[in-house]
């Protein structure tokens, strides 16, 4: 090449403008290349990873390459030795520092943008189908939390590339960290308990729970700050999460929401207690085969369970599906068991009591023992 050639102060800035026109050549042929591979896929799966991380990487993929053509074009200025580019020798460091500011902006974005796609993707096609919610409830919190994150990090590196020292900034982070979790202790104390509450897994929406001395209700949901339950008036009591930790929690619904309905009963001391137990299991039996709130797996159990002031008291045991099962099972159980008591002759005592009078002036007094209260007769 002509020395005059060289030594022109045209060639340099052609030389630039020639390598910047040849990196926006390369993003172009990224850009088509992306484009092409984007399309391919999309007619065998619209919802595939793959697919996805192909769209996330094109649009910093492009961008890098015209950046990095734009650096280098500079970058060749800044070697040429005519007076008339000594205004870019001096801006060298400055725009050395830019360049990594630039960089770490990048990464960081396409990062971000990486993460938010696979939890979007997972969240999406394998977290509706897995047998636990605790993925569905987990990584959309981490999904909001991982970009702040992820740029708070690339952000403390570009400080320190532009020069700028990030250790006061760091402590002066951590004292107000510190002031702010104090302010905000209770909020975070609710987070934490919510994350406790979620990752346990042991309450679910729809189960049935009872707080020792608090409300009682159905699980509406399970959030990072409270608990909302749905209790037997219809209304939707709120409860913080940190009570939820610190209270002893019944879940009738765990480990199964069957729950057992227990009746108890007495018959007069003179009845048949072997047709006695033949009816009542007659009729918990039948029970078992006609309710829908039955439990089909479980089988009655009946039991004479002590001598009472006026009647032989018994128990009959069985399970319903669940607790609203429990109450509709019961009534029906007292009924069919009075009615059935009364065709048969069998006698429900009530209260009775047996007044014992001495004699008087030699004569014994009748006694009542129709029930409490009852005055003798006159003699």
């Amino acid at each position: 090449m002509p020395e005059t050639v060289r030594d022109s102060a045209l060639w340099g800035p052609l030389l630039s403008v020639g390598i910047l026109a040849a990196f926006m050549l390369v993003a172009a042929v990224v850009q088509v290349a992306f484009v092409v591979a984007i399309r391919h896929r999309e007619r065998r799966d619209t919802e595939a990873l793959d697919l996805q991380l192909l769209r996330t990487v094109k649009g910093p993929a492009v961008l890098f390459a015209i950046l990095l053509g734009l650096f280098l074009s500079y970058l060749w200025l800044t070697r040429l030795t005519h007076p008339a580019f000594d205004f870019f020798h001096e801006q060298d460091v400055l725009v050395g520092k830019v360049w990594l500011v630039v960089i770490v902006a990048e990464v960081s974005y396409l990062a971000s943008h990486l993460l938010q796609t696979l939890m979007s993707w997972y969240l999406h096609n394998i977290a509706v189908h897995t047998s636990t919610d605790l993925d569905a409830k987990l990584l959309p919190a981490v999904r909001r939390v991982t970009p702040l994150a992820i740029y708070a990090v690339g952000s403390l590196l570009a400080l320190d590339a532009l020069g700028i020292a990030i250790t006061p900034l760091l402590a002066g982070l951590g004292i107000g960290g510190l002031a702010i979790a104090l302010a905000v202790q209770p909020t975070l104390s609710n987070f934490f308990a919510g994350t406790y509450l979620i990752t346990e897994g042991e309450l679910n929406e729809g189960d049935f729970i009872e707080l020792d001395k608090g409300p009682s209700g159905y699980v509406v949901e399970v959030g990072w700050r409270s608990t909302k339950i749905r209790n037997r008036f219809n209304n939707l009591v709120i409860v913080p999460n940190s009570k939820m930790v610190d209270s002893i929690v019944t879940n009738f619904f765990s480990p199964n929401p069957s729950m057992n309905v227990l009746v108890n009963c007495g018959i007069s001391y003179d009845s048949d207690l072997l047709k006695v137990e033949e009816i009542v299991l007659e009729i918990a039996n039948a029970m078992v085969i006609e309710s829908e709130y039955a439990d089909k797996t479980g089988e009655p159990f009946f039991g004479f369970s002590a001598f009472g002031d006026s009647n032989i008291d018994f128990f009959l045991f069985m399970q319903a599906t669940d607790r609203t099962g429990t109450f509709i099972i019961a009534s029906e159980l007292i009924k069919r068991i009075h009615q059935r008591f009364k065709d048969e002759g069998i006698e429900i005592n009530y209260p009775v009591r047996k007044i014992v009078a001495p004699p008087v002036n030699g004569v014994l007094l009748p006694t009542s023992a129709s029930g409490i209260g009852d005055e003798p007769e006159n003699v």
